[in-house]
């Protein structure tokens, strides 16, 4: 399974999901994107999208 995690840093309960992720990458490909810097370029976000549409979950923190 593919899981592409964005940080937003919108989300109150991060840690306990954070733990979650780490217990799935032991199986899964998990991308994990901060989507909160401002120095990315066009080629990260057109990484990012391609992440997106490649990934199983999507999950927002």
């Amino acid at each position: 399974m593919n899981v592409a995690v964005l940080n937003t840093e919108s989300f109150a309960d991060r840690q306990t999901v954070e733990e979650a992720l780490s217990e799935l990458e032991v199986f899964h490909e998990v991308h994990r994107w901060d989507v909160t810097r401002t120095t990315m370029s066009d080629e990260d976000w057109n990484q990012v999208l391609d992440t997106l549409l490649a990934s199983d979950v999507v999950v927002t923190l």
